[in-house]
C-alpha cells in the first residue's frame, strides 16, 4: 500500500478550510461555504468526512509532538500559501523549510499507516 501523503494533506487542508474548523479558530473568519456547497466540491469526492476526521486526528498528534512542523503543514496545506510565502512565514531558510516540511509529511504518513487508516487516493 502506498499513500500519496501530499495529496492526502491537500484534501485535509481543504477539509479543514471548509468545515467548522474545530480546533482551528484562526480559520473561522474565512468560512464562506455552506455544508451543502462543500459536498459538491471535488476534494470531498475522494475521501469521506469520516476518513478526513481520522486524518485530522493524526495531524493533531503532530501538533502535540512538534508545533513548528504542524505550523509548516498548516501554512502550506490549509492556508494555501505558496512556497515563498510559507518559507517567509516560517522564518527559516528554504533548505531548512524543505527538510522540516518533509519530516512533517513523513510523520503524517507514518501516523496514517500506524493507525491503519484506509486511504485510496
Amino acid at each position: 500500500m502506498q499513500i500519496d501523503v501530499k495529496r492526502v494533506l491537500m484534501l485535509w487542508g481543504g477539509y479543514v478550510r471548509f468545515t467548522d474548523c474545530r480546533g482551528y479558530p484562526t480559520m473561522q473568519p474565512f468560512m464562506r461555504e455552506s455544508p451543502e456547497m462543500r459536498t459538491q466540491r471535488r476534494y470531498l469526492m475522494r475521501l469521506d468526512d469520516e476518513t478526513l476526521e481520522k486524518v485530522d486526528k493524526q495531524v493533531r498528534k503532530l501538533k502535540e509532538k512538534n508545533e513548528q512542523h504542524f505550523d509548516i503543514l498548516f501554512s502550506r496545506y490549509v492556508c494555501g500559501l505558496d512556497y515563498r510565502q510559507a518559507v517567509k512565514r516560517a522564518g527559516i531558510s528554504s533548505r531548512t523549510y524543505d527538510g522540516q516540511l518533509a519530516l512533517a509529511e513523513y510523520f503524517v504518513e507514518g501516523a496514517l499507516i500506524g493507525a491503519e487508516i484506509k486511504i485510496f487516493v
